[in-house]
């Protein structure tokens, strides 16, 4: 039958509110809840998640939290590894194992090998382990690492989505540079840093086995020209301000494989419908589109079924092309 799985939920927001549901729908047991200072501590998880109270009152005191002994915690806040470093290495040296979505996670060993190795090494040293994983663990990562499986011989690689902010939260929408102005987005993106979705790429190439030589990146802003109701930050974005943007890449590698992507982030209309495009040119040379995505439940349902594989790797940092084939799992344990 498997044993029961304690989870601690950090961060709550509309991703983990949809995980807290599925997690218990699963058979896990919650027994911690932690957000940052404000109106959502001191209330029931389960309230605000939208289901029955479960009892377990949302705290701003993580040690205090991460002292109750637990498998694992899941978290979602922000996507970058700096940013994330405290709050990864609180729950590792507590002794309890790490799933984020946080988009640097997935596999963050080329653009910050200084922190994590730190992170490798504070999850050996407490026997735990720490991975991301969320909406690009299938659709991104696996999918394009599957679908090569039919080839030959692979020359590229290619992959197009779109993703509807409004699906996500307001570090989402932040990332996605919601309702600034064109200027201010140039200025902001004159020294531009790898964008979260390049990490992803570095997944796909570690699970063909091929090796990543150069990146570049280029980031193009999407103007509203009709007002554009904006969820993540409950107010309406008006013409002439962004709505997200455009991310192209084009990865070159060792083995002579090009893998190129483009990856629209905006606020979607209601005429606009998010998806996922894988094309391998090789072969054979054949594409895959898969649509009717809700990406912010995906989002949580991908990272959830993974906490079992997390629980049960290795200690250390283990990305995501090191894990089991995501499957669904009626019940969660271990």
């Amino acid at each position: 039958m498997g044993k029961g799985i304690r989870a601690i939920v950090y961060g709550i927001g509309r991703v983990n509110c949809i995980a807290t549901r599925l997690m218990i729908e699963k058979g896990v047991e919650i027994v911690g809840a932690i957000n940052r200072p404000g109106a959502k501590v001191g209330k029931d998880l389960g309230e605000l998640s939208g289901i029955s109270r479960l009892g377990v009152s949302v705290s701003d005191d993580p040690e205090h939290v991460l002292a109750t002994p637990a498998d694992i915690a899941v978290i979602a806040i922000y996507d970058d590894l700096e940013r994330m470093l405290p709050i990864y290495k609180q729950c590792l040296e507590a002794g309890v194992n790490v799933i984020t979505v946080g988009a640097h996670a997935s596999y963050p060993w080329r653009l910050e090998p200084a922190l994590s190795q730190e992170l490798d090494d504070i999850a050996k040293t407490h026997g735990v382990t720490i991975s991301g994983s969320g909406n690009q663990d299938f659709f991104i990562v696996h999918l394009g690492a599957l679908m090569s499986g039919v080839c030959h011989r692979v020359d590229t690689i290619v992959h197009r989505s779109l993703t509807d902010v409004n699906n996500f939260g307001s570090e989402t929408a932040e990332i996605a540079y919601v309702d600034q102005s064109i200027d201010s987005f140039q200025t902001e993106t004159d020294n531009q840093a790898p964008s979260v979705y390049t990490t992803f790429w570095d997944n796909v190439a570690a699970a063909l086995e091929l090796t990543v030589v150069d990146v570049v990146q280029t980031l193009e802003p999407v103007v509203t020209t009709t007002p554009r109701i904006c969820r993540s930050l409950n107010r309406t974005i008006q013409p002439g301000s962004l709505i997200g943007i455009r991310q192209r890449l084009e990865v070159s590698t060792k083995e002579n494989v090009r893998m190129t992507g483009e990856n629209g982030l905006w606020v979607c209309d209601s005429e606009e419908e998010e998806y996922k495009d894988w094309e391998i040119i090789g072969e054979p040379s054949f594409k895959i589109r898969v649509t009717d995505l809700e990406t912010g439940f995906t989002t949580a349902s991908q990272y959830v079924n993974r906490i079992p594989h997390i629980i049960n790797a290795p200690p250390g940092y283990v990305t995501i092309d090191q894990l089991p084939k995501l499957t669904y799992r009626q019940r969660l344990v271990i």
